[in-house]
């Protein structure tokens, strides 16, 4: 660790982290000890030195707090320096009240030579190792010694498998007598081994401390055998920084030299489960047959058990999110201008004769429980106002299921397939679509629908940036609506009505805010009453981007 990052944090702090180190090793040879030899001297030694191991963890977290409270915006080194200092913390104490839960186990067990029959020795070998380099990989900032640290767990996790079967063989076959003593021990050997876990939280603590961002040891191996696959830096020399958040249960970071964060060098880890990705490797891969350089190159994919990792080549630029809330609405106007003539050569280019229908209100069915689960006030049954029948939103979606079914483009082409406004980046003129792992031939809608959705949701209501999005959802909506003129879609507004009305409340299930989700929700239900006025003749249905507006 430099001397820059711990004059941050001093106010003794670096010194009693050590402190605490120190102790927890002494309690855990003096346990050792314990078992080989017990006394009364090193029973109540054990259980003394818990007390003062508990008040310095308690030292260590006040002025943690104290000093995150102080840390000038911006200084993410010192705030992770401290997350870790906490981590660190809380695991060293829980090893040692694993020590005293030890020492009050062996209160169970009458015959002490019982205990002789069994190995602690290695156990308390790996944790005085992990315990040994703590200090070294925190204060010097040393990934690979982190890595040490990480895989004494492993090896205590194989120690305590083998202690378990031979207990529970002993268990079978009765060769141990005394049932109650080997069930304790057994009790001792997981205390042991939940030393491990201690030990990888601290060590994936450190590690996270020097990349600059949370990371365990799987994502950490992944990272590591992606950026060997493409032949790039070491994963034990890199800054991890988090870009944007997905709904997908994806992590996506950005990986940069340590030494030098804003080289060009830059790429985007991507890291979750194994279909999701494969089927985005397939679809960029695709992209790059259709529109070079609009999707990123992969630099390396990787696959262990059910999750799987992506290397991709970091794209400079601004999403159009950010565009639009940060960059003004000149700025959102040339951005617009370049997706629209982006989707529009992606279109002409991919179309195919072939009808499809995306079944907008299929998809709205499935999700309708998530946002019942958030906002259980949406649930309300059918009523009626005088003469007149209220239908309930469940039985509009059902009598619109037909017309769900029946409606479809005449022709199909190349969708994103998740074609919201914080995964499109725009540099410069260029534009880059990301997640993709949804991109297929289907109806053109369904990423109107979108795009159109995901610029409404935006929960920014200055007034000049509310109406940059209304020019933006107008301007979209009269783009696509031209396009399916040229191309003699007839039931383009009927399918985005329905597109709209399945994002719209299916979206609530992502925003806490009542009031905006109930807006969102009750804009759905208007599209659904009027597309139910129309079942017969959807062609004559006409749509205002106005529904979208505020």
């Amino acid at each position: 660790m430099t001397k820059a990052v711990m004059m941050k944090v001093s106010d003794g702090l670096d010194e009693n982290i050590r402190f605490l180190i120190y102790e927890v090793k002494k309690q855990v040879v003096r346990t050792r000890s314990f078992l080989q030899q017990p006394t009364e001297k090193l029973h109540d030694s054990v259980l003394s030195k818990d007390d003062y191991i508990d008040n310095l963890k308690s030292i260590i977290e006040r002025k943690c707090f104290t000093l995150a409270s102080q840390v000038e915006p911006g200084d993410q080194v010192t705030v992770d320096l401290l997350k870790a200092f906490d981590v660190i913390t809380v695991n060293l104490e829980r090893i040692s009240d694993f020590c005293e839960n030890i020492i009050d186990q062996t209160e169970h067990i009458v015959e002490k030579e019982l205990m002789k029959e069994f190995s602690f020795g290695p156990y308390f070998e790996q944790v005085v190792f992990g315990l040994d380099h703590i200090e070294r990989a925190l204060f010097s900032r040393q990934v690979p010694t982190a890595l040490k640290i990480c895989r004494a767990e492993d090896t205590l996790d194989q120690l305590y498998g083998r202690s378990f079967h031979d207990i529970i063989r002993r268990l079978k076959t009765g060769e141990g007598e005394n049932v109650e003593a080997l069930i304790t021990l057994l009790f001792i050997f997981r205390y042991l081994e939940r030393m491990g876990d201690s030990l990888l939280n601290i060590g994936e603590a450190i590690i996270s401390a020097c990349m600059g961002e949370r990371i365990k040891i799987s994502r950490f191996t992944a990272l590591e055998d992606s950026l060997d696959a493409a032949d790039l830096q070491d994963a034990a020399d890199v800054a991890l920084r988090p870009v944007g958040e997905t709904k997908s249960g994806c992590r996506i970071s950005r990986v940069s030299e340590r030494s030098s964060p804003d080289t060009e060098k830059n790429v985007i880890f991507k890291e979750g489960r194994l279909h999701k990705l494969d089927d985005e490797r397939r679809s960029i891969e695709r992209w790059h047959q259709l529109m070079p350089g609009v999707a990123p190159q992969i630099h390396s994919f990787h696959s262990q058990g059910d999750n799987g990792s992506i290397l991709f080549e970091y794209l400079p630029g601004k999403t159009f999110e950010e565009l639009t809330l940060q960059g003004g609405a000149e700025a959102a106007s040339r951005g617009l201008r370049s997706i629209c003539d982006t989707v529009t050569e992606l279109w002409e280019k991919t179309r195919k004769e072939d009808p499809a229908s995306p079944r907008f209100m299929k998809q709205l069915r499935s999700r309708l429980h998530d946002v019942y689960d958030l906002h259980p006030e949406f649930r309300k049954q059918a009523s009626s106002i005088g003469d007149v029948d209220l239908k309930s939103f469940e039985e509009l979606v059902h009598a619109l299921a037909d017309l769900d079914e029946e409606l479809a483009a005449p022709f199909s082409v190349f969708i994103h397939g998740d074609f919201n406004v914080d995964n499109v980046i725009l540099n410069n003129g260029a534009v880059h679509f990301i997640d993709l792992h949804r991109s297929k031939m289907a109806d053109y809608v369904q990423d109107v629908s979108v795009f159109l959705v995901s610029n409404h949701r935006l929960q920014v209501f200055d007034a000049p940036v509310r109406r940059t999005i209304h020019r933006t959802i107008a301007t979209f909506f009269e783009f696509s609506r031209g396009f399916a003129h040229r191309a003699g879609d007839s039931t383009f507004d009927a399918r985005l009505a329905l597109g709209l009305a399945r994002s719209l409340a299916t979206s609530g299930r992502f925003v806490l805010d009542p009031g905006f989700a109930k807006s969102m929700f009750l804009r759905s239900q208007y599209l659904l009453e009027q597309l139910a006025r129309h079942k017969g003749k959807p062609e004559e249905f006409r749509l205002s981007p106005e529904v979208l507006f505020d």
